[in-house]
């Protein structure tokens, strides 16, 4: 009878420990992409945002960027979010500005990755760096 006792508690221990790990901390997830609206941009709390530039003359180079995002994304397990400016980011109410991929906690921009100077070769390397980084510093 004490055995089956100390092996319910053991149970119950490890599945209480099992749902506190599985907390979403915006690091890991299953490689999903979601389209955010303004609104959700704005008030982005926990996780990646990409956020497009609003200019068409950059759609080949954005779409390039995305791809490469959305590879790491899936190989890292991590969801990403993506916003798609329909105007100048400063004129929004963003806390960061297009072509860039961020990572958020609690609301706040941890870090970030600006891929205005990066070049097309630099893009593979530098996305895996930086979600590996991320992980790293912000798993629990």
């Amino acid at each position: 009878m004490n055995f089956q006792k100390i092996l319910n508690g053991c149970l119950v221990f490890f599945l209480v420990l099992n749902v506190s790990a599985c907390g979403n901390d915006g690091v890991e997830g299953n490689g999903k992409t979601t389209e955010l609206s303004l609104k959700e941009a704005e008030k982005f709390e926990t996780g990646f945002l990409y956020v497009r530039s609003p200019f068409e003359s950059r759609k080949e180079e954005e779409d390039s960027n995305i791809k490469e995002i959305e590879r790491v994304a899936k190989a890292k397990n991590v969801d990403i979010n993506i916003y798609h400016a329909k105007e100048d980011t400063s004129k929004l109410g963003l806390k960061q500005n297009s072509l860039t991929f961020a990572f958020y906690q609690d609301g706040e921009v941890k870090e970030k990755l600006d891929f205005i100077d990066l070049s097309e070769d630099d893009i593979y390397f530098k996305v895996e760096t930086f979600v590996q980084s991320v992980q790293q510093k912000h798993s629990k």
